[in-house]
């Protein structure tokens, strides 16, 4: 392809790989919410929640000096750096020894390094979508009892009554 045919807009492919990835830089800090298709890589701060459209091949890569302070939903996760927030996938997520997660991770496959921590839950999704899941898990915390009072002591109480 010559350089005349490329001025001229003939043989260029704007939809190529190159042109599917995002860069937020080393030195950089985004604050605001983020919604990407393709591939997202996060070398700096984003202060806000990232999220892909209906794009099942979107990937979001988060460097060893990356920090999100926000929630993750993507398909496909890799996680190098710090995030203050959950993180939910509806494919694969994949969390590298130098990774700090607070947060629940949302996953249907993970790949967790010797080193990685995360603090919060880990939770397949199973085929469910990870929003429905959290809702689940918000409905079965706040039907828990109080602190004071335990749900087995109401099993074993009502087998004593049996007994007499």
């Amino acid at each position: 392809m010559g350089i005349g045919n490329i001025l001229k807009g003939k043989n260029l492919d704007t939809t190529s790989g190159a042109a599917k990835v995002t860069v937020i830089g080393n030195n950089s800090q985004f604050t605001g919410n983020i919604t990407f298709t393709g591939t997202l890589k996060v070398s700096g701060t984003v202060k806000g929640n990232i999220e892909t459209t209906e794009d099942s091949e979107a990937e979001f890569v988060l460097d060893q000096n990356g920090l999100v302070e926000g929630d993750i939903t993507a398909p496909n996760v890799k996680l190098h750096g710090e995030v203050n927030g959950n993180v939910h996938s509806t494919s694969r997520v994949e969390i590298e020894s130098s990774a700090l997660v607070t947060g629940n991770v949302y996953y249907d496959v993970l790949e967790m390094h010797g080193g990685a921590t995360v603090n919060g839950s880990l939770i397949r999704n199973m085929g469910k979508t990870a929003g429905l899941l959290e809702k689940k898990a918000q409905k079965d915390k706040d039907k828990k009892p109080d602190a004071g009072t335990d749900n087995n002591s109401s099993f074993l109480q009502s087998i004593d009554n049996k007994d007499k």
